[in-house]
């Protein structure tokens, strides 16, 4: 993925892309403002006889052996509820979660997550996937179509919700935004949300996931990225590269 820093129009661009980016096995690809790290749930989540499964292994028994007698099972149990939970997300589609660190304007830090979903669905017209997305979507305001890079269509709704008190924890706002891009084969879906209790900020979270959706691409874009920043072609447009980044992130 790519991310820009702040000020771009004061200094030069940087283009970072995650190692992730460059996986053969993607199935999808896009770019997040600077600020999010991103959560490995393959680590978190081990499939049998992989390596991960072997660090995960590492991890309880370093656990077991370190903490004290009457906290271990609680430090384990937290440990199994966690990969219980990613568990849940990989089995709904989610191939990506992103955990945010932001200043917001009171200089106070907002924290944000967002979760990056590939669904297949029934074939239909990509414009009509999207719009049936959005619409299912339960207590979804703010309904927007979207027109993407090449004309693609996508969605994108959020809603304010309240979460129940529990574990000692009061009852509070939650502001989640979803954004719906079909894939051009109009199998599968993309469905990119963002989760934040910093509700007062939920204008700004809003604009960047429409910047995001901008940038998802079902195809590895590298290739033609690298070659107009590097200059190289007879397309190469650098101040292109710039100003639509610069447009997406602001």
């Amino acid at each position: 993925m790519t991310e820009q820093t702040e000020h771009a129009a004061e200094r030069p661009l940087r283009l970072v892309i995650d190692d992730s980016a460059r996986d053969s096995s993607a199935k999808l690809w896009y770019a997040l403002p600077d600020g999010y790290l991103d959560v490995p749930l393959e680590a978190l989540d081990p499939a049998p006889g992989t390596e991960y499964e072997e660090q995960f292994a590492n991890v309880m028994a370093l656990i077991l052996a370190s903490a004290p007698e009457d906290q271990r099972d609680r430090y384990v149990g937290a440990l199994r509820d966690m990969r219980f939970m990613v568990g849940q997300m990989r089995s709904e589609g989610v191939i990506g979660c992103s955990l945010g660190m932001h200043f917001a304007g009171d200089g106070s830090s907002a924290m944000s997550t967002v979760t990056v979903a590939l669904r297949d669905v029934e074939w239909a017209p990509p414009k009509l996937t999207a719009v049936r997305a959005v619409s299912l979507r339960e207590s979804a305001v703010n309904v927007k179509l979207l027109t993407l890079p090449g004309g693609r269509p996508g969605s994108v709704s959020d809603t304010l919700v309240t979460t129940p008190a529990m574990a000692g924890m009061p009852a509070q706002d939650l502001y989640q935004c979803d954004v719906y891009i079909p894939a051009p084969s109009g199998t599968q879906l993309a469905v990119l949300t963002l989760s934040t209790t910093s509700v007062s900020a939920r204008a700004h979270y809003r604009e960047w996931m429409e910047a995001i959706a901008h940038t998802v691409a079902f195809h590895d874009p590298l290739p033609d990225i690298e070659r107009t920043v590097q200059g190289d072609g007879p397309d190469a447009d650098r101040d292109g590269i710039n100003t639509t980044i610069t447009a997406d992130f602001g």
